[in-house]
Parts: structure tokens; C-alpha cells; sequence
């Protein structure tokens, strides 16, 4: 009964994992991924990430957008299966995050010349004209947390849609007070400000707060000649915010997808930057969104050793499966571990459920003096024998059988001891 139980239970098991693994074992040959602004940052490490994916033959189709808020509400309509986000981004349904990737800089650059300062405690802002990004990119996103967080309203400073090379420029051309980029340091057009004389990039007074009341933002420590040498730029170390990147996928992304989106991204994240320590990214930190299961132990265990000799979509679905089945081992474990004693309690039971009536026997015979009662109570014994005796038991079990026989044996002699007692009685 144990063997059948056990071999149910295994066939069940594998029936499921058949199941599951036909479920599409074949990775899709084609990836739409949310890369931003077209010859962007973030379009040119989606660049990265689409040489490497195709080595395996997948296609990544990069899609350009206006920044992390258009990547976010592409992936929130399901017109992308994957993209890049920025840290602070948000998202209504539910996307997962393959990892953090990078940290980029959230740089505030001021035009100051002489007469002129920009306060370096930004809750102090007023009546300037700042550069914030267009609508819907990620800086605007960022500068609006930023604005909160320093407890500034929109009617505070003039906002203007400016970004990147447009606000490098206005910048330098004194047309706006404030120019912030959320931006690797080597990004080409911060080279306008770094040469313009009058443009100073803020070291601001209250990080550490400002950092804790944005969401996905840290302190990154810049050292000084970060931009450049000659002359060193800055000249003096700083501690700017920086916001968190992640790569973030549907909740159905293949787990293939999954696999080789985390093998590019440690391809081209892992050796870090001048602010960012080696092998610091991928990871699962400061990620904010649900983490995609397959993505988190890939992350934290890095490759499977099954890739060596199994295509890596084999691994993928065999350690998917994996995953899937870790909470059906964890409650079947302690169901295989009780089904020796529910077997034998269902054999003894078999048995043990006729002393309830051997009891009852025993109890009326000892509460009658009538002959013909208690000839059919020992008629009874020896129905009760003949069914107990004809109980087909595992060998092992047979002596619960035996002993309930000999039990039976006992009463019924001394009930027949009654019996031929009570007929001497009757005819004394």
C-alpha cells in the first residue's frame, strides 16, 4: 500500500513537471525591450545588451521612447516585454525586476556668475529657472521626487522642458539657472558644462535626508577628477544622489529571456565604474518592485553548472521548475514522512475496530444469567472470529490479527463457563 501511495505520488509529480516544461520550453526568438531616448544612455547600453542576447540567436527589439516614464507605461499596456527603469519610476501593475543595474549621478549643474550664487540647500530655491527634463523622461520624473523631497511647490521656480544636450547648452548660454541631469559622468553632452567657466556642478548641503526622502535614491561619493584631469574635475571630491537602474520584465518573460538578460547585464555591469566598485551590479538591492523569482538565484548563485553541457533555455526551465517545485517538496516531504504510520493505523484499524464490540460482549455477559443470551453472545465470538481470521494482512501485521483471536478465544470459554454454570444452577 506504501509502495502504491509513494509511486502515485512520483507520477503525479512528473506528470506536473511534463506539464509544466511543455509549457513553451522554446524561448521566443524575439524581445521587444523599452531602451529610452534613441542614442541615449540607456540606449546605448540596450545596444550592449541586444549583441549579446544575440549570440544566442534572440532578437532585441529595441524600442525608443521618450525616457523611463514612456518605458514604464509601455510595459504597464504590455506593448514591451521588457526595459530599462529608472530608479524612482513607478508602476501600477504588476512588472518584475530582473535586477539593479547601474547608478547614475543625479547631477545639478548651476550657471553662477559673479553676484550671483545658487543656494546649495535646495529648500531654499526660489525664482529660478531650471531645466528639469522633457515630459514624460526620466529626469523630469527624478526632479519632481527631488522638488518633494526638498519640500519645494511647482510655483516655487520656473520648470522648463529641457534636457540633456538642450540643457547642457541652455546652461552654458545663461538662459536658465539650473540645469539637472540624471546621467552617466562620461555622458558627451556634459562636456558643455564641463567647459563652460560660469557652470558649477552643486555639492548640496543635507544628503543624507534629502536621499532618504527620495525613493530608489543613495549617496554617491564622485572623486575629485571624475570628469576629467586636466584640470581635475571636480576638483574636490562630492557626495551627490544617485538613482538606482533596473532592468524589468513582464511577469510572464520567458525564463530563457530572463536568463540571458542577467548574463548581459553581468556581462556589461559587473566591472563597474569610477563610482561604482567592481561586481557591485547585478543586484537585487534597492530594487523596489517584485523580484522576479528565476532572476533573484541567478543573481545570488550566478550561472548553473547544467549550462556547461545543456543549452542555457534547458537549464532555464529545468531550474524554473526547480523553483516551482521547492513549496510542493516542503508540504509533500512531511506527507511522505506520515504515510508509514497512516498505513499502518488503517491495517490495525481493520482489526482494532471489533474490540469496540468484543468490549460490549464481555460487559453483557457479565450482566446476564440467561442462558440463550449468552449462547448468542458466544455465537457471535465465533462470527467475529471467522471474520477476524479471514482479515487478508500484510505479514508483519497479522499478529494484531492473532492476538484479537485469542482475546475473542478467552471470553468466549468463559462465557461458555457461564453458560454451564448457570445450566447446573437451573437444574439443581
Amino acid at each position: 500500500m506504501f509502495r502504491i501511495l509513494a509511486t502515485a505520488l512520483a507520477v503525479l509529480i512528473t506528470a506536473f513537471a511534463l506539464w509544466w516544461l511543455s509549457r513553451g520550453i522554446i524561448p521566443p526568438s524575439t524581445v521587444r525591450f523599452a531602451a529610452g531616448i534613441e542614442n541615449g544612455g540607456y540606449w546605448h547600453i540596450a545596444e550592449q545588451y541586444r549583441d549579446i542576447l544575440a549570440e544566442d540567436d534572440i532578437d532585441l527589439k529595441l524600442i525608443p521612447t521618450a525616457g523611463s516614464a514612456e518605458n514604464a507605461r509601455l510595459l504597464a499596456n504590455g506593448k514591451a516585454d521588457a526595459g530599462l527603469l529608472q530608479g524612482g519610476i513607478t508602476l501600477d501593475r504588476d512588472i518584475e525586476t530582473l535586477g539593479a543595474v547601474f547608478t547614475e549621478p543625479f547631477l545639478i549643474f548651476a550657471h553662477q556668475t559673479d553676484g550671483t550664487s545658487v543656494p546649495t540647500n535646495p529648500a531654499r530655491w526660489s525664482g529660478l529657472r531650471i531645466a528639469a527634463g522633457a515630459a514624460g523622461s526620466g529626469t523630469r520624473a527624478a526632479a519632481t521626487s527631488f522638488f518633494n523631497a526638498a519640500g519645494l511647490s511647482n510655483k516655487s521656480n520656473t520648470l522648463l522642458p529641457l534636457g540633456d544636450a538642450e540643457a547642457a547648452k541652455a546652461l552654458a548660454d545663461g538662459r536658465v539657472d539650473i540645469a539637472l541631469f540624471v546621467a552617466p559622468l562620461s555622458a558627451p553632452y556634459l562636456s558643455t558644462v564641463l567647459a563652460d567657466a560660469d557652470s558649477t556642478l552643486l555639492q548640496l548641503d543635507h544628503t543624507v535626508a534629502l536621499s532618504r526622502r527620495m525613493p530608489q535614491s543613495i549617496r554617491v561619493d564622485v572623486p575629485s577628477g571624475a570628469f576629467g584631469l586636466n584640470p581635475p574635475l571636480p576638483p574636490e571630491p562630492v557626495t551627490l544622489l544617485g538613482l538606482v537602474a533596473r532592468i524589468v520584465g513582464q511577469p510572464d518573460l520567458h525564463p530563457a529571456i530572463v536568463d540571458r538578460l542577467v548574463e548581459a547585464a553581468r556581462r556589461v555591469h559587473e566591472s563597474g565604474n569610477i563610482i561604482t566598485p567592481k561586481d557591485k551590479f547585478p543586484s537585487m538591492d534597492n530594487t523596489s518592485l517584485p523580484q522576479n523569482a528565476y532572476a533573484r538565484d541567478l543573481i545570488a548563485d550566478g550561472e548553473s553548472p547544467l549550462n556547461g553541457f545543456l543549452p542555457y533555455w534547458v537549464t532555464a526551465q529545468i531550474s524554473r521548475f526547480a523553483i516551482l517545485l521547492l513549496p510542493i517538496v516542503f508540504l509533500v516531504l512531511p506527507l511522505l514522512r506520515a504515510l508509514p504510520g497512516l498505513y499502518q493505523w488503517s491495517i490495525r484499524n481493520r482489526v482494532f475496530r471489533h474490540y469496540a464490540r468484543i468490549r460490549e460482549i464481555d460487559n453483557e455477559a457479565d450482566a446476564t444469567d440467561d442462558p440463550e443470551t449468552l449462547g448468542a453472545l458466544r455465537a457471535e465470538l465465533i462470527e467475529l472470529d471467522r471474520h477476524i481470521a479471514a482479515l487478508k494482512l500484510p505479514l508483519p501485521y497479522r499478529g494484531y490479527a492473532y492476538n484479537a483471536r485469542m482475546h475473542i478465544d478467552l471470553l468466549r470459554k468463559r462465557i461458555a463457563l457461564r453458560e454451564s454454570e448457570t445450566s447446573t444452577a437451573a437444574t439443581g
